[in-house]
């Protein structure tokens, strides 16, 4: 964005940030840019204007150009030289103009602003781009340093959100740049960020005790520590914000493999591939040379780091509890519920991996188009998750007798409805059995059934008598 920014002379008072496709008239009087009490300044002295040359608004490169046109009678002058009258002049940040002959010196300054929008619905994104156009500014899809802004709705532990906190960069709403835009329309002051921070939407985390804002410590979180990766689409994932946080990001695939003793030295994190997730796309041959990595981490004591702890480490700013290979798992989370990822409430148009009933992990766009690329920070290392059925059933099974008396057919019936009930994605908080009556009228039906039958055997006429009686028949004739 751009400003012009008083220097001296008359021409005190607060800098004038200059919107892209509008003319900013300088002079005396009546006009958007004001200059009193000299003299030598014309009603109407000199003209900015700032347009993009291009339309593509995710080249950085290209900021809006700037161009001053003279129209005074006592002249204007770009570092010293003076305009000519009626002609126009490029303007590069740091130039000083001073208009007329009594010191009214000005400075222009352009403020980068480049604005990566993350879980933004269509509309969303449509508003946000108008307002960034007019602010002079570019929003782009895929993080990278010069980002200035994270735009999102709600916190969701993101690719993009761990390189923002990296990075240091604040994470604001939508609605902060149009509210900054009226501003600048209107002359007044930018909004305050702060209120427009958008509330985290993490339910595992919790907001108590998180701090969002840019702090110096992650900037330098990673560093000293050395993270391998043995799948290319998850160092693709995650490299980035590796280094960015100060640390080192290697690739090591079979064919490049390194001594078992690099594996094991201090301060190298093996990033866990999840090869036991279905969902992990990874080759058979593949498998065998990561297991046999992880098998040799187990034999010395050490452990993989799931992806999730990287996140995590750079949340709460800590590698004492994430991300280290001798400590025990520790996630630091609320106990949550089995069920969808933690961050699926995201727009239609940006494409989700497809998604496991528990362990849902998502991967960063590998071009332009964005992607949803959030983490599922509810994985805990060699934990056994129960979910709540389950856990009303074993209840269940201790409290009534009748249940343990049919404890195959019960347990074939719980994981029958387990596996339906997953299917269906029915909410958590309908898995009582207490609100599944279909499930107690079927157990009742057995239940009587059962007595029919035992009824029905214990009447059945024996075979073996009714041969003795006629038996006895034949021996009476004789």
């Amino acid at each position: 964005m751009w400003k012009l920014l008083p220097a001296a002379g008359p021409a005190g008072g607060e800098p004038y940030r200059l919107l892209t496709g509008v003319e900013y008239v300088v002079g005396r009087k009546n006009c958007a840019i004001l200059i009193e009490n000299d003299q030598s300044i014309s009603r109407n002295h000199a003209v900015l204007t700032a347009n993009f040359s291009v339309t593509n608004l995710s080249q950085t490169d290209e900021i809006p150009v700037l161009t001053l046109k003279d129209n005074s009678k006592y002249g204007t002058f770009v570092n010293e030289e003076k305009m000519q009258n009626g002609f126009s002049r490029t303007l590069k940040s740091g130039d000083g103009i001073t208009f007329g002959v009594f010191g009214s010196k000005f400075r222009i300054e352009y403020e980068p602003l480049v604005a990566c929008s993350s879980c933004l619905d269509v509309s969303g994104k449509t508003a946000l781009n108008q307002a960034i156009l007019q602010l002079g500014g570019f929003t782009v899809n895929n993080w990278t340093e010069e980002c200035t802004h994270l735009v999102m709705v709600s916190v969701k532990v993101t690719i993009k959100t761990i390189c923002a906190l990296i990075c240091g960069r604040p994470i604001v709403k939508p609605e902060y740049f149009t509210e900054f835009l009226k501003a600048v329309e209107s002359k007044k002051q930018p909004p305050q960020i702060e209120s427009f921070y958008p509330p985290l939407d993490e339910p595992s985390i919790g907001s108590k005790n998180v701090d969002l804002s840019g702090r110096q410590e992650r900037k330098q979180i990673f560093k000293g520590k050395t993270f391998i990766f043995l799948n290319a689409k998850q160092h693709k994932k995650l490299s980035s914000a590796v280094v960015f946080g100060g640390g080192e990001a290697r690739l090591i695939t079979e064919e490049n493999e390194e001594e078992h003793n690099f594996f094991l030295a201090p301060g190298t994190c093996v990033v866990d591939t999840g090869i036991t997730n279905s969902q992990t796309l990874i080759p058979d041959c593949q498998k065998k040379w990561i297991q046999s990595i992880m098998d040799m981490l187990q034999r010395q004591g050490l452990r993989p780091i799931p992806e999730a702890e990287i996140g995590l480490a750079v949340i709460f700013m800590t590698t004492k509890n994430y991300c280290d290979p001798q400590g025990h798992p520790s996630t630091g989370l609320k106990t949550t519920t089995p069920g969808p990822s933690l961050s699926q409430g995201v727009s239609v148009d940006e494409k989700l991996m497809p998604s496991a009933p528990v362990n849902t992990t998502t991967y960063v766009a590998d071009t332009e188009s964005e992607q949803a690329d959030t983490w599922d920070l509810s994985e805990r290392p060699k934990e056994i998750k129960v979910s709540k059925m389950e856990q009303k059933f074993r209840m269940l099974s201790q409290d009534a007798p009748t249940v343990k008396e049919s404890c195959k057919t019960s347990s074939n019936n719980n994981s029958m409805v387990s596996n339906t009930l997953a299917k269906m994605r029915i909410p958590n908080y309908q898995l009582s059995p207490t609100k599944l009556p279909s499930i107690n009228k079927s157990k009742d039906r057995a239940s009587k059934q059962q007595q029919t039958n035992s009824i029905r055997n214990y009447f059945q006429p024996s075979t073996k008598k009714r041969e003795r009686e006629k038996k006895k028949k034949k021996k009476k004739k004789k």
